[in-house]
């Protein structure tokens, strides 16, 4: 099940969020403190860039009986396009979560945000990432639209039925 993530979700993500393991294949450092976390979450609540053009859209993933499990995330654009992106807790991962995390995204997006294109980039050697797009129906593509594609990374598209 997908939450709407807010601030609230912190203390449960944080855990999760803070295995260095995650990170393998991401530019980024597990979260520095939960305060520091909590803070993130309340400014991403507005689910608005700062200068109001782009969507920032963030779900945590909600197992029954077993609490958070990771979350996707998504930047709409106005021409109609967005960015998708999740985590899965490693104790979470090759069980089919993050494959209907990103289905239930991937229908809101449609549904309530009018999208028709979704991008993903994945590091070239996050073999599990690639693989999770192709079983959404992505394909590998050239160019983004709106940024430069970094050397060493694979850009997919999905083009979202309507």
């Amino acid at each position: 099940m997908l939450e709407s993530q807010t601030a609230g979700h912190a203390a449960e993500l944080f855990p999760l969020l803070a295995d260095p393991a995650l990170y393998a294949y991401i530019d980024q450092a597990p979260p520095a403190s939960l305060d520091a976390f909590t803070a993130r979450l309340r400014r991403l609540e507005n689910r608005c860039s700062p200068d109001g053009c782009e969507q920032w859209l963030n779900w945590a993933i909600r197992l029954p009986e077993q609490g958070l499990a990771g979350y996707v995330q998504a930047t709409v654009y106005a021409d109609a396009s967005a960015d998708i992106a999740y985590v899965v807790g490693s104790r979470f991962q090759r069980r089919g979560i993050a494959s209907e995390a990103c289905r239930q995204m991937l229908n809101r997006l449609r549904a309530e945000h009018g999208v028709k294109r979704c991008y993903a980039t994945v590091d070239r050697r996050n073999q599990a990432s690639a693989a999770l797009l192709h079983k959404l129906g992505f394909r590998e593509a050239s160019s983004h639209p709106h940024y430069a594609i970094e050397a060493g990374d694979a850009l997919y598209l999905l083009e979202v039925q309507t």
